[in-house]
């Protein structure tokens, strides 16, 4: 019986009659089985076989980007990194700040911010106003002589201080200003001004607060004075001495005195209200603005 019916292939010899065939790539598969799992193999296969897929051409070699070529090199352990585990949660800003801050001790702070809002409404209530009506009333050349005139006669105070900080070259400096000045024009006119001198000397002069600060007298503490303004421990009693170094101290009657000192003081508002009003509108709290100013203010002459 084996020579009766249709010849089957060695491929099909296991498979039942009834079984219809798919043929791939010569190899017989029963169509009614799923053929995705023998095609995705036969798919891997013939990927991965070097001979069935060339590959693709390499890209040439490229030369080095010349951008950065004349960029410098940094030496091993030139930046050194610090993780932020390492920062202490009381750590800020201000903890690397080097540049110094001058400071001084307020124990007088609600006294001295009383007397700081008195004095604020005095400059800029009734004396701003008085000075711009004086400014409107006299001319420009009037103001200047009087306040040549006060800088002038306060001779005296600049040139003990200077005798007692030991800064003679100063004090000569002082002593020939103040003969120029008078003998050319009483003082009025600043004729000296334009002169060359041997050595520099602070325009805002020397009092006896900046004495005591030269013999390593500190501040002390921070105060604020009716009036006067800003002031500390040290430049208080520093007032009390250039007592003895004003001419007008020895002016009698002492109502003539003080009036005409205070006339002289009130004429040279221009040099101070200008600034005093660009500090007190920047700030954030014009107190401790005007104590930082002040403090370092004096300092700086100290130690010119």
């Amino acid at each position: 019986m084996s020579g009766c019916g249709p010849k089957r292939g060695k491929y099909a010899s296991n498979m039942p009659n009834n079984t219809s065939v798919f043929r791939f790539g010569g190899l017989p598969f029963p169509a009614g089985r799923r053929i995705g799992p023998a095609l995705c193999f036969l798919l891997l296969l013939a990927w991965s076989c070097p001979w069935a897929v060339s590959a693709a051409p390499a890209d040439p070699p490229r030369a080095p980007s010349t951008v950065y070529a004349s960029s410098p090199s940094l030496a091993p352990g030139a930046i050194t990194v610090h993780p932020y585990g390492q920062m202490q949660q009381s750590d800020s800003l201000d903890d690397y700040d080097t540049a110094p801050v001058d400071s001084i001790s307020d124990p007088l702070e609600p006294w001295n911010r009383f007397w700081f809002r008195f004095n604020d409404i005095f400059y800029l209530h009734v004396a701003r106003p008085a000075y711009d009506a004086w400014v409107f009333i006299t001319p420009h050349q009037l103001r200047s002589g009087l306040k040549n005139f006060f800088s002038n006669v306060m001779f005296p105070m600049r040139f003990v201080n200077n005798i007692l900080q030991f800064r003679f070259l100063e004090a000569g400096v002082e002593f020939g200003r103040f003969f120029i000045n008078t003998t050319s024009s009483l003082g009025f006119a600043d004729v000296a001004k334009g002169k060359k001198t041997i050595v520099p000397v602070d325009p805002s002069g020397e009092d006896f607060g900046q004495t005591l600060g030269r013999w390593g007298i500190g501040h002390g503490f921070y105060v604020v004075w009716p009036f006067i303004g800003p002031s500390s421990a040290r430049d208080t009693v520093g007032r009390a001495g250039d007592l003895f170094t004003d001419p007008f101290f020895y002016v009698y009657p002492w109502e003539l005195a003080t009036s005409s000192e205070l006339s002289l003081r009130f004429n040279a508002l221009g040099d101070v209200l200008p600034l005093y009003e660009d500090l007190n509108n920047a700030a954030v709290d014009p107190y401790i603005a005007m104590r930082e100013a002040y403090i370092n203010f004096r300092n700086s002459q100290v130690k010119h």
